[in-house]
Formats: C-alpha cells, sequence, structure tokens
C-alpha cells in the first residue's frame, strides 16, 4: 500500500472534531474518490494527510513508513502534492514563470507542457501570458501543471472541477486521464461532482460527518436494486461496472441526499 491512514481524527480546533475516525488503505496506481456532501470533512481530509490540518489521533504510513509527524513541507518532499482550487498561483507572473517555481530547470517544463493541451503550452505566446489573464479552467490547469513538476508519487485533488464551466471541466479531466495513463499516478480525487468521480476512480467512498460511510450500509442500500454480479470498480467495497453506472449514480445520491 502506497498510503494507510488509520483512525484519523481531529480539527482546527480541540472542541471540534470534524474528522472522526477515518480510516483507508490506497494501492500504488490506484485512483480513489471520496465523495460526499459540502461540510462532510472531503477538503479537511485532504488537509489532514499534508499535516495541513491538526489531528489529535491516528496514524498515516506513506510507502510503509510513519508520517504522521513530518511537516507539510517533509510530506511534498517525499512525493504527496496537493491540487487546491485556484491556489499557489502568482498572478502577477507569467505562466512560465510560475512553472519555473515548481521546476528544477527548463527542461522539465518542456516535458509537462505536452499535457497540458487546454492551456496552449506548446506556444511561447501562452507561456508568456500573465497569470491573471487565464480562465478559471486554465488557471487550475496551472495549478495542476505546477503540481506534476514536483513529481509527485501520490497526488490529491481537491475539487478539481468545481465553479468551472462543462467544457472546463471535460478538459481538466481529459488531462487527469492522460495523466494518470502515462505517467502511472496514484490519486485521491475529492469531488462532490460525483458522476465525474465514478467515472474517472476505480473506488469511490463516501463522507458524511467527517466518517467513511460503512461498507455493509452501502451495501445494503446498493443490493436492493443490483441483484447481480458485478466487477471493476468498487463503491466502498460494492463492485460495478460500466453498464451500471446510471444505477449507481442514482443509489449514491439517494444515500446522500435522502439518508
Amino acid at each position: 500500500m502506497i498510503l494507510q491512514i488509520k483512525n484519523l481524527t481531529g480539527g482546527y480546533t480541540k472542541d471540534h472534531d470534524i474528522l472522526q475516525g477515518v480510516s483507508l488503505e490506497i494501492a500504488k496506481g490506484d485512483s480513489v474518490g471520496i465523495i460526499g456532501l459540502n461540510g462532510s470533512g472531503k477538503s479537511s481530509f485532504a488537509k489532514a494527510i499534508l499535516n495541513i490540518l491538526p489531528y489529535r489521533q491516528g496514524e498515516i504510513l506513506f510507502n510503509g513508513v510513519d508520517v504522521s509527524k513530518k511537516s507539510t513541507r517533509e510530506l511534498s518532499e517525499l512525493g504527496i502534492a496537493l491540487f487546491m482550487q485556484g491556489g499557489s498561483v502568482f498572478d502577477e507572473l507569467s505562466v512560465r514563470d510560475n512553472l519555473l517555481i515548481s521546476a528544477n530547470n527548463k527542461k522539465e517544463i518542456d516535458y509537462i507542457r505536452k499535457y497540458f493541451i487546454s492551456l496552449r503550452l506548446d506556444t511561447n505566446e501562452s507561456l508568456k501570458m500573465k497569470a491573471d489573464k487565464l480562465s478559471g479552467g486554465e488557471r487550475n490547469q496551472l495549478v495542476l501543471a505546477m503540481c506534476m513538476l514536483k513529481k509527485p508519487s501520490l497526488l490529491i485533488l481537491d475539487e478539481p472541477s468545481a465553479g468551472l464551466s462543462p467544457n472546463a471541466v471535460n478538459s481538466m479531466y481529459q488531462t487527469l486521464n492522460l495523466l494518470r495513463e502515462k505517467e502511472k499516478l496514484t490519486t485521491i480525487l475529492i469531488e462532490q461532482n460525483v458522476t465525474r468521480a465514478v467515472e474517472f476512480c476505480s473506488s469511490v467512498n463516501m463522507l458524511r460527518n467527517g466518517k467513511i460511510m460503512p461498507v455493509t450500509a452501502i451495501a445494503a442500500v446498493m443490493s436492493r436494486n443490483m441483484s447481480h454480479n458485478l466487477g471493476s470498480h468498487t463503491l466502498s467495497g460494492v463492485k460495478y461496472q460500466s453498464e451500471d453506472k446510471s444505477l449507481l449514480l442514482k443509489e449514491i445520491k439517494k444515500i446522500m441526499f435522502n439518508n
């Protein structure tokens, strides 16, 4: 396992635990989705992995090593990168200069350019553009490019589709699929867009009130409408195939909004 999270409990104050005993294991090369409503603890979960949000209980193992006491910078140097929408971009700098902040040299920028077609990094004019001139979708692609220049072995994506137009969302996921395929990335995708999470991820987990929803609770609801054997993907342990997606999405949304 590249990442093992055991009983993670904590929050910004001692009086309120945003995360309440979250446990999760992620194998190398997996794409694991975390879905849930606003306020369920999704972004807090991402921040806790990088020790941005303090936790008072629990353990995090990265490549088998306990990193619970490591700083955010140390975790980044070990190979964990966090994508946060609109973050870490300097508006007054050009696209190229923003990339150089994360790159060791210009050759690394040349290597990463091929993945970011919608940013038009294949043209020098686009590289010279000031970051404050980018659209929301282009800005998110720039943030993602800066994350990739750090050569992470684990990429955590916090709401990469939030606030974007449908075309920009499509472009973002085209880039993510390309990166996953070519770079063999391990990813944690935190998404409120359930459809995108199911399409992109090999497994999906639901956070509710700071807790991972138990496998049995999801399985009980899913089994009401799925009597056949399912395969290839999992929803907190429940298998599904591509032809079951519409039914799967319907059942997930029922759990999220009606229970």
